[in-house]
């Protein structure tokens, strides 16, 4: 798990539960991942030594041992090497399982599926380079920002998400966003039957996402945080445990 990545593996297939199963990388693949891990190890721990600014990326070619051309391959700059690349959209099975089958309420529902996808990561990861990016990233605001901005393009994406859920929801039910916000401005424009005219509906709706989404980005760090401190911990584990905490919480039992 890196500190935003929600990663979604390329040739990932559905399985009956509507995990993510990953078929097995060819030896080129390998190879190359094996090369992408090595001049990321040396340019965080060149970062880490000299700092994130006094690095450049002719230091990262010669600790890592390849030429400016092959760098450029696999990370478009030095900040990308400490962001992460970008994971890609979500996949539309997910999509379609979070909104159309609601296991739970929508904030657990949404937990589960991204942690699952979270979780999905190769089990030798190199827990020296999670914890250098995280120090490089806390420590620069060039980085901080960086990752705000990549944050902030993940967070539309479920945005949309969970405005899609709620949309269907409420014009599945018949049942208004709130108190008071009902409308007689007929279907919205997605035909789910919420009135995607009335201003006070809109405005509710888009609070309701935002605080959803907000509060799974609390969760996520804290995610982070744990796997960051407990490098041995189960992927399962740790979300059974939050997710756990979670229904306490919506129980009013904590």
């Amino acid at each position: 798990m890196s500190p935003t990545d929600t990663q979604t593996p390329r040739d990932a297939e559905a399985t009956p539960d509507g995990s993510a199963a990953t078929k097995k990388p060819g030896l080129r693949e390998r190879k190359r991942e094996e090369l992408r891990r090595r001049i990321e190890r040396a340019a965080l721990e060149l970062m880490i030594e000299h700092g994130f600014a006094d690095v450049t990326v002719e230091m990262i070619c010669e600790s890592a041992d390849v030429s400016r051309r092959t760098f450029f391959n696999y990370f478009g700059s030095k900040e990308a090497v400490v962001i992460g690349r970008d994971p890609g959209p979500l996949p539309e099975h997910l999509q379609e399982a979070f909104i159309d089958g609601p296991r739970g309420s929508i904030l657990a529902d949404l937990v589960r599926m991204l942690l699952a996808m979270m979780t999905t990561k190769p089990h030798d990861v190199d827990q020296k380079i999670w914890r250098a990016r995280l120090e490089l990233i806390r420590s620069d605001m060039t980085l901080a920002k960086a990752m705000a901005d990549k944050v902030a393009a993940k967070n539309r994406d479920l945005e949309d998400l969970v405005t899609r859920r709620i949309r269907k929801r409420y014009g599945a039910s018949g049942t208004p966003p709130g108190p008071g916000a009902a409308s007689d401005a007929g279907p919205g424009p997605d035909g789910a039957g919420t009135p995607a005219a009335d201003p006070a509906v809109e405005a509710l709706i888009t609070r309701q996402t935002g605080f959803i989404v907000a509060m799974w980005w609390g969760i996520a760090r804290y995610a982070i945080q744990i796997t960051v401190e407990n490098p041995d911990i189960e992927d399962r584990e740790l979300m059974e445990s939050l997710l756990d905490t979670l229904t306490l919480i919506q129980e009013a039992e904590l």
